[in-house]
């Protein structure tokens, strides 16, 4: 038997180092994920790992190198170009070579990344995303969602220890007004793949209690294209787009509006802007009620200051005219006198008996007159009273608005769309199922 040919390892490491060297040492453009960047902030250098994904599936995986030198110039292209850092989680073209080391194995040593390719992949993703949404005629959902007058109860979607939300939480609690919100936080990731995920996770959350909740805020700090780019994705844009109540977004500072924000019900430039715009909902409906309520006081108070006009100039009159009858009584009285001395005692004493009953009715006139006057105002008074809306609503009614507008029929109820009914004391929302026949008047 011939001679077993026994090599070293290192022999067969230098064997294959040279056949790569020798033969795959071509710069070439490679298309990759960049799963994780691996960077060493010591050294300057990084090590990504490089997938293929083919339906969600990684079908190819390698590892890179980007010395220091070259890491620089890549990372400031992309901060250029994409006002983003070279990062996880992105698909990029990258220039590079094969290479083989015996003690390291086999990676792509990269020398330059193109960071316009990056920012094309996702601009197609975003035109895919909107055009499916499109197609399915759910574009617009979340904008013909109704949202309440006064949207006091919000579910937040962000992360407690960001900027943004502080910053939109202070707005709120600060509010010179005194308006009291409803606030529950259910925090997500807001950047990069897992975004998606944890984002979708906590609107289903807040789907199991939609009745609860007014609106849904969705907010995040500033960002590039990058940090935003999970914003564009088909799935979560789909969520945001059907969900059942308004979902406002604010999330970052781009000049370009994501998918996300373009199906919402309103998106805003920043967190602070939604608080701004919830407290305006508040002053727009605060405004006007004070002033009808003014408008009512001084309507009541000029009803009640003429009622008190009316009443003088009915007591006046009444006694102007009592002076003149008792006058007239009087002249009357003295002319029966001297006819009466020329009578009868008989004839005398009917006389006086006369008088006595004009008397009793002239005072009774005068007395009933008077009370029927102190019935009057006393009547009128308390129809001011109980006309005021507060005492309406405390005797057991209510007002019933859809869409804002106040229900006086059935006719005008809409199915499945939430109604507000206000009592005396707060207020009910909620939705109807089947309406009574209207009775007919």
């Amino acid at each position: 038997m011939p001679e077993k040919k026994i090599y070293t390892l290192s022999n067969l490491t230098q064997s294959i180092q040279n056949v790569i060297n020798a033969h795959c040492n071509k710069i070439v453009w490679i298309k990759a994920e960049i799963v994780k960047l691996n960077y060493y902030p010591k050294s300057g250098h990084c090590y990504p790992t490089l997938v293929e994904k083919k339906n969600g599936k990684v079908i190819a995986e390698l590892r890179g190198n980007i010395w220091g030198g070259h890491f620089e110039t890549i990372n400031n292209k992309f901060k250029a170009v994409l006002k983003e850092e070279l990062k996880d989680d992105m698909t990029v073209v990258i220039q590079g070579s094969v290479t083989y080391h015996p003690l390291h194995g086999l990676a792509l040593n990269i020398t330059d990344i193109d960071p316009e390719y990056t920012l094309g992949e996702l601009a197609r993703e975003k035109a895919e995303t909107i055009e499916r949404l499109k197609a399915n005629n759910i574009f617009n959902a979340n904008k013909q969602t109704p949202l309440a007058i006064l949207p006091k109860t919000i579910a937040i979607i962000s992360v407690e220890t960001s900027k943004g939300y502080g910053d939109f939480m202070d707005v709120i609690k600060k509010n010179p007004w005194g308006f009291q919100f409803h606030f529950l936080l259910f925090p997500a990731i807001l950047q990069g793949e897992r975004a998606v995920s944890t984002i979708c996770e906590q609107l289903e959350k807040i789907r199991l209690h939609e009745k609860v909740f007014d609106a849904i805020a969705i907010i995040r700090g500033g960002g590039g294209e990058i940090g935003l780019s999970c914003f564009d994705n088909y799935r979560l844009a789909e969520k945001i787009a059907t969900f059942p109540i308004p979902v406002l977004t604010g999330i970052g500072h781009s000049t370009n509006e994501t998918v996300s924000e373009l199906v919402s019900y309103e998106t805003f430039i920043t967190p602070t802007k939604i608080a701004e715009f919830l407290l305006q909902k508040f002053h727009d409906f605060a405004v006007p009620l004070k002033e009808n309520t003014r408008k009512i006081a001084n309507e009541a108070n000029w009803m009640f200051k003429a009622q008190k006009t009316n009443l003088k100039e009915t007591a006046r009159l009444f006694n102007s005219l009592t002076a003149n009858a008792m006058n007239n009584s009087r002249a009357h009285l003295k002319q029966i006198v001297f006819q009466l001395e020329n009578l009868a005692l008989q004839n005398i004493q009917e006389q006086h008996k006369s008088l006595g009953q004009t008397e009793h009715l002239l005072l009774s006139g005068f007395n009933k007159s008077i009370e029927e006057s102190k019935a009057s105002l006393q009547f009128s008074e308390e129809k001011i009273r109980m006309l005021s809306p507060q005492n309406i609503l405390k005797r057991g009614f209510s007002i019933v608005r859809q869409k804002g507008i106040v229900i006086r029929t059935t006719r005008q109820l809409e199915k499945n769309v939430l109604m507000e009914t206000q009592l005396y004391s707060g207020s009910v929302l909620s939705r109807i199922e089947t309406t009574n026949k209207e009775i007919k008047q």
